[in-house]
């Protein structure tokens, strides 16, 4: 049975509490469904830009105050915007917890976005985005997700916004973002580490039980519609289509002399029921050991990546399924080659029992690991409040993935890992396209 405690405030804000008398240290994981997909069109990048905001002033503390508070009791602090979400992290000792939960408070929702900060975070955004626009590894997962998802759709923009959208962001962008988004109703408090349970969860109610914020569940979502399978109280996600062909993009960047590859798929949203044996699926064609089947014909036969693996995201949203690599230019084709030809193995000839056997005991054992160290053990039961799993979510998955067969991820395979219902993304020096097909 899991020792995490959890109440439901009046505003609707939930609070984990997991403790851990091994370290006499707090992680402090704060969720918010405030992330890029809800970005408003035209100033995509918003949702990152709050977040980097967020500390830069709140309430009636200037960022400096706000900042040498945390650097005065050690307190490790970051704020970032993922797709779905906005997530504020702290590692701190635990007798600091109560003054930095009130910094927290304070931080989420009286943000006062001074225009001078503004600024420095827009010119730092904009760099950012121009590093970002020269690395042929962002940029291959960029231009797949700009496939993968069409126009309009809440994941077809980069997280980061791109050049326009951000340099046309302003101060009351930001604040109605935050107005909006940053609300108690949804939001998860999780905790871990060197406390009594019943006093952290007075003490969050304490701290936290006075915030209130728009509901801002009637606000314009970022779909038409969800799936049967949508997270309860969340925005839908609208599923995409697939592809109707295999698609191929290739994208020259001057004066590189690697690679990368991204080869992607339609992939499945976090309630999908077959997400047990999607984790196996990926585990064995491009995880397990030095990178499963791909690592095994790419890397270590053939010689010819940098790296080779699979993955997904599986959120609010169906993300992306995966296949990535890097690779020497005179090698994308044979590597592209290799890809197919091992995805196309797994699909029509299935698994290995030692394989479905190797996987399902090495996922199975890294979840309990998961739960060792605070930072993550926090981040894990948020993870799982967020999507409506529920906290003993952690302790059911290792079950779920060691009753997962051979043909439930045969089944998988052929559901998502469809070649010609894909997208492959090369990006690097100038190579003809007419190459990759």
């Amino acid at each position: 049975m899991s020792s995490a405690r959890q109440i439901r405030l009046d505003n609707d804000l939930v609070v984990i509490a997991r403790p851990n008398r091994a370290a006499r240290s707090v992680a402090v994981r704060l969720v918010l469904e405030a992330g890029a997909a809800f970005d408003p069109p035209g100033r995509e990048g918003t949702a990152a830009l709050v977040a980097d905001l967020l500390d830069r002033g709140a309430g009636s503390l200037a960022g400096e105050a706000i900042a040498s508070f945390f650097d005065d009791l050690g307190v490790a602090y970051a704020a970032s915007a993922r797709r779905d979400t906005t997530e504020i992290e702290l590692r701190l000792l635990s007798r600091h917890l109560s003054g930095v939960l009130e910094r927290v408070r304070l931080i989420a929702a009286e943000p006062t976005f001074p225009e001078t900060e503004i600024r420095r975070e827009k010119d730092q955004a904009l760099t950012a985005i121009a590093e970002r626009d020269q690395d042929t590894a962002a940029v291959a997962e960029m231009e797949l997700h700009a496939v993968l998802f069409p126009p309009g759709h809440p994941y077809h923009h980069p997280r980061l916004g791109r050049r326009d959208s951000v340099t046309r962001i302003e101060r009351l962008d930001l604040a109605a973002f935050h107005r909006a988004r940053y609300r108690p109703g949804g939001t998860i408090l999780s905790l871990a580490g060197d406390f009594d349970p019943a006093r952290v969860l007075d003490l969050a109610t304490r701290v936290f039980g006075s915030w209130t914020g728009a509901d801002g569940r009637d606000l314009g979502t970022p779909g038409a519609r969800g799936g049967p399978t949508a997270s309860p109280g969340r925005v839908p996600i609208p599923d995409p289509p697939a592809p109707g062909k295999a698609v191929v993009v290739k994208r020259s960047i001057a004066g590189k002399t690697q690679a990368d590859i991204a080869f992607g798929f339609r992939g499945l949203r976090r309630l999908a029921p077959d997400l047990p044996a999607v984790l196996v699926l990926n585990s064995i064609l491009g995880e397990f050991g030095l990178g499963g089947r791909l690592g095994k014909a790419i890397r270590d036969r053939a010689g010819l990546a940098y790296y080779a693996y699979s993955h997904f995201t599986a959120g609010l949203g169906a993300g992306p399924f995966v296949v990535r690599a890097g690779v020497a230019p005179d090698g994308v084709r044979r590597a592209i080659d290799l890809m197919r030809r091992t995805i196309t193995q797994i699909v029509r000839r299935g698994v290995t029992p030692s394989e479905l056997r190797d996987s399902r005991q090495a996922l199975a054992s890294s979840i309990p690991r998961r739960m060792e160290t605070n930072p993550e053990a926090a981040a894990v039961l948020a993870d799982a409040e967020f999507h409506g799993l529920g906290i003993d979510y952690p302790e059911r998955l290792p079950g779920l993935i060691g009753k997962v067969t051979r043909n439930d991820v045969e089944d998988s395979a052929r559901t998502y890992l469809t070649p010609g219902r894909s997208v492959l993304v090369v990006a690097g020096p100038a190579m003809e396209k007419e190459a990759l097909s």
